[in-house]
This record gives C-alpha cells, structure tokens and sequence, in this order.
C-alpha cells in the first residue's frame, strides 16, 4: 500500500506542502482486506484505516472498526449504528448515530485531547455537547486519544448563518454568542481554576509567535517593531484559564434557543502540549470578533452590520469586566496570524486581516 502517495489528497492531512520522507506503522489491524493504522508520516501521527492500495476508507467502514486501536474509557458503550458523516469538518472525522456523535480523531499526539478533557468536566453547561465516551491507547507509556462520542445536538454552522443575516442583523444571534461563549469561560474557571502571570511573560509569548509567523510570511517584518511596541504597553498581571483557543464562527452551532460550542481542540498548527495551557479568555473574544469582521467582508462591505453584531457580543459576553487594551492585543495577534495565513492560502483575501492590523496599530 502507498500511505504516502494518498494521504496528501485527504482534507485532514494539514501538511500538503511538505515533502513526506518517511512513512512508519506504529500500530495496526486488519479488518478482512483493510488495515486500521496509527502512522507516523514524518514526525506526525495519523489514523487511518486504508484499503490494499493506501486509501482511507473509514468513513464507509466505522461499524467494523468502532474503538479500533483504542480501549474504550466509559460505561456508555460505542453506539451502533447506521452511521451518518457530517460534511465540512477538516482535521478530523465526525459521524452521527441517533443522538450520539462519533469523532475518529485523525492527526494523534500524547495526551488526552483537549475535546475530551474539556468538555468532560462540565457536562452540565448548557452551551456544550457532553462527552459521552471515548477511547485511547498507550505509545511510548504516553495515553493518545483516539475517538470519542459526544451527545448529537442538530444546529447551523455558526458561520453560514452569519452569512445568511448580512442583508439585515446578526446583533441577537452575537449577542446569544457572547453569553454563550461567557458561560462556557466560567465553566471551565470553575472546574479547572485560574491563574495570573506578569503582563511580560505574556508579551514575550506573543513577540515569539510574531516571529515565527515573520519566518513563514516575510511580509509581516514591517509590522513588527509597531506590533512589539503594543505588545510591551501591558502592565500588571493577566488573568489566565482554560479555554477555548481556536474560537470562530464555524466553531458554533445555532440550535433553536441557543448556541453550542464546539471542537475543544485548540489552534490545530500549535502543539497539543501547547494548547492545553492556561491562556486569557480574550483570546477567544478575539477570534469570535475576528470571525465576525471576515463574515462582514465575505461578500462585499458590510461595515455597519459587523459593527453591531461586535457591539451586541461584547455586550454578550460582558463588557464590565473587559479589559479593552488586553483586548486589542489579542485581536492584533490573532489578525496577523490571519494575514500570514492568507499570504500562503488565500492572497486574495489578505485586505481582510491586514486592514485590521492597521486599525489597532493606528
């Protein structure tokens, strides 16, 4: 089988521009003439289950495969099927039975997966699907996530309803995202606690990250010397939990009376070491309010739509409390990285982000 050849053309493999050097079998099981597999393609981890030739196929085959390579870690069994896959997810592979959810996480790394620590430890907020089970094993005497199950709860794509409001208001719908994402933060306070650290450990977190994103798009040199000096204007302490860490509109579900938070797994480019730190809850104000900004600009300007569905989240969430210039340091950050982003996928829409990185440097 050519795992290397086939494995580019699969939307969860996230490093189509790299050459693939090496391909090693961690893991595997054979199911008749497919192979369930744990791969390691270069330094990365992927699970596969693939047919003679290397194609995956585990879409078709999830009632044969169900925990797989894993040890299943609940009293709530696996559920049966017939299995339905939901369209449009990217990293992993989400699938319906009944009221249960189904997700084969694709890309493995040591740890228990942040969407399953998370959500397994507030159950009863109302803005989340509960975890319901979910199987692992153990490599290098390290756990790995596999695939878990979570409660089905039906809804909209956050971000296709947003779009489907610009020729009037989303301000209800982002007002409900602010408690929403707000419920979510006190949650995860409450269950996993709170720290603060010196605004400069914070600062040289962020100075880093701009680097790193300087080597990937050269263009992002002229902003740096105004960004650092943003950066460096904070003072005192930061609060800091457990949250979110890649919070967007596509990452919500609009059901019936509220929204729905979803895949807890963090930036999917950082480490999952990385991701499973403490990092200040605006950090997922400003990816929501980032998400809004490009849904104002998808199709066309809709400058004044976006203004108040910003104001009726910030309003949401609770502006109280908010600290703003806390605030335009994790919406600078989080706009160059989107810049960086579009410079390499999408020129074309690199005016969205850079516009913003404009407006908070002045």
């Amino acid at each position: 089988m050519s795992i290397a050849e086939h494995i580019v053309k699969e939307r969860f493999y996230g490093a189509k521009s790299q050459t693939i050097t090496d391909v090693d079998i961690v893991l595997e099981k054979k199911y008749g003439e497919h192979m369930l597999v744990l791969a390691r393609v270069n330094d990365a981890l992927y699970q596969l289950f693939v047919d003679s030739e290397g194609w995956d196929r585990l879409v078709d085959h999830v009632d044969e495969i169900r925990e797989g390579l894993g040890v299943w870690r609940s009293e709530t069994p696996f559920p049966d099927g017939p299995y339905m896959p939901l369209r449009g997810e990217q990293s992993n592979t989400s699938l319906v039975a009944g009221d249960v959810m189904v997700k084969y996480f694709r890309k493995i790394e040591p740890g228990l997966n942040p969407d399953v620590e998370l959500l397994s430890r507030i159950p009863d907020c109302p803005h989340v699907a509960p975890v319901l089970g979910y199987a692992s094993t153990e490599l290098d005497g390290e756990e790995h996530t596999l695939v878990m199950t979570q409660k089905f709860i039906p809804g909209i794509d956050g971000w296709k309803h947003a779009l489907s409001t610009v020729a009037g208001s989303f301000a209800e719908d982002a007002r409900m995202l602010g408690e929403a994402t707000a419920s979510v933060h006190t949650a995860l306070a409450r269950e996993f606690g709170t720290s603060s650290v010196p605004a400069e450990t914070v600062v040289g977190g962020l100075i880093t990250r701009l680097d790193g994103l300087i080597t990937q798009a050269p263009e992002l040199a002229d902003y740096r010397e105004a960004a650092v000096t943003v950066y460096r204007e904070l003072r005192g302490e930061i609060d800091l939990q457990r949250i979110h860490g890649d919070l967007h509109l596509g990452q919500t579900l609009c059901t019936a009376d509220r929204y729905i938070l979803i895949d807890f797994e963090g930036e999917p480019a950082r480490p999952l070491a990385e991701r499973k730190l403490p990092d200040s809850p605006l950090r997922d104000v400003a990816g929501m309010l980032r998400s809004i900004d490009y849904a104002a600009h998808f199709d066309g300007t809709h400058e004044q739509w976006g203004a108040e569905a910003t104001a009726a989240f910030l309003e949401g969430y609770g502006t109280m409390e908010l600290d703003q210039q806390l605030l335009d340091v994790y919406l600078l950050d989080k706009a160059l990285y989107e810049v960086a982003y579009e410079i390499n996928n999408r020129p074309d829409w690199v005016h969205i982000p850079l516009a913003a990185v404009k407006q908070v440097l002045g």
